[in-house]
């Protein structure tokens, strides 16, 4: 599936047309003819302006639609497919699929390989738990399996909403429970383990100077690796002593959430050489001046003067690799890995930091001062609480930070 459907051209709408061999009116949708009656009647013309009143609802930019098929049950694949078709338009996040969408894909792969071909409706429990089983066989760990089960139910719920199954089916699926520790062969994790200091320190010389920072300014300030790869001056308010930096896009903004992130007086000594000013839009942490910054530093460093054959060279004009304005989730994931490797030190990721300094701080403000700190919430708080969290991490960070 690609990942840039917000640039897909828009499919033509379905037409209305005779079905020579049956005589009827007919219009296909989604590969799936859909016989209307008999052609240029007044209800033919009625069952497909609706069909395609639906197909419109379903954002147009896909061929899936309500209803099953006219001439046969639906089956798990085209299930499936017609699910993945609405979740690569729902599951978006500025004009691009999120993760979610593969997760899902992910899910569904088993579902697929073992009930393919089954009728939908007759998928039940225990066809559900017979994919638990293949998945416990393919070595997959416990939370995943109960995370992929999960998501075959939402297919099965969306199903159920949009007409393709019973409502009995999803029901019936819901009496499946995820897996329970102990109580089953599936292959335990343990939770996120923090980084020892000693390991972080050996990471950072093999690291150039931007991801240095990045590792050094996220573990101060307890952020998740995309609220640092994402930081942009305009984010930043800079006007008291402990700066507030508010990420424009962050993991919980489908929830109308705020994200504010304290930086205390040590990260912002960090923060301070990277910061854009006169492009207050770019992102503050790029490879393109990474790798700017490493030959400036090589020219500065060189002692023998260049051929005449290397001055007279001349950059390409379409390279095939150029480094991009922004990390991406797998470059800041991948450095960090390299660093580990020449370091001959155990591998970490960079989501370990915030654990990092969640117990730090967690040990010394208590669960309070974490929560405030890494934006944890209750379920239901009120504007004064939120203030009174973010002057809590604004203390916190102007001691720690």
């Amino acid at each position: 599936m690609s990942r840039k459907t917000s640039n897909k051209r828009l499919p033509r709408q379905p037409s209305y047309r005779l079905h020579k061999a049956r005589n009827c009116a007919v219009v296909t949708i989604s590969g799936i003819n859909r016989y209307l009656g008999p052609y240029d009647s007044p209800e033919s013309h009625e069952k497909y302006a609706r069909l395609i009143a639906e197909w419109k609802a379903n954002g147009s930019t896909t061929l899936s639609i309500e209803g099953p098929p006219a001439d046969g049950d639906v089956t798990i694949n085209l299930l499936v497919l017609r699910f993945l078709e609405w979740a690569e338009a729902y599951y978006v996040k500025h004009g691009q699929p999120t993760g979610e969408v593969n997760n899902l894909g992910r899910a569904a792969s088993a579902l697929k390989q073992l009930y393919g071909r089954t009728p939908a409706k007759d998928f039940g429990p225990p066809e559900l738990e017979a994919v638990q089983r293949a998945m416990i066989d393919d070595t997959l760990a416990r939370k995943t399996i109960n995370g992929r089960t999960s998501r075959i139910k939402r297919m099965f719920r969306w199903a159920s909403r949009k007409g393709l199954v019973p409502p009995t089916t999803y029901h019936a699926l819901l009496a499946v429970e995820g897996l329970k520790r102990g109580r089953t062969s599936a292959r335990e994790t343990g939770p996120v383990q923090i980084v020892p200091d000693e390991i972080v320190q050996a990471t950072l010389p093999k690291l150039n100077g931007h991801l240095r920072a990045m590792v050094q300014i996220q573990e101060l300030a307890a952020m998740r690796p995309q609220d640092i790869r994402n930081m942009r001056t305009a984010d930043i308010d800079m006007t008291s002593d402990v700066w507030i930096y508010r990420p424009w896009t962050h993991k919980n903004e489908h929830h109308d959430q705020v994200r504010e992130i304290a930086i205390g007086p040590r990260a912002q000594a960090i923060l301070q050489p990277f910061l854009k000013p006169d492009a207050p839009m770019a992102y503050v942490f790029s490879p393109k001046d990474a790798v700017a910054a490493v030959r400036e530093r090589r020219t500065t460093a060189r002692k023998s003067k260049r051929t005449p054959s290397q001055l007279a060279r001349k950059p390409k004009a379409k390279p095939k690799r150029q480094p991009r304005d922004q990390y991406d989730k797998n470059a800041y994931t991948r450095a960090v890995a390299r660093a580990c490797e020449k370091a001959k030190v155990l591998a970490w990721h960079p989501h370990q930091l915030r654990h990092n300094a969640a117990t730090k701080i967690r040990r010394r403000y208590g669960l309070e001062g974490a929560m405030a700190v890494l934006g944890h919430k209750y379920g239901l708080v009120t504007e004064i609480y939120a203030e009174r969290d973010l002057q809590k991490a604004i203390e916190i960070m102007r001691e720690m930070g």
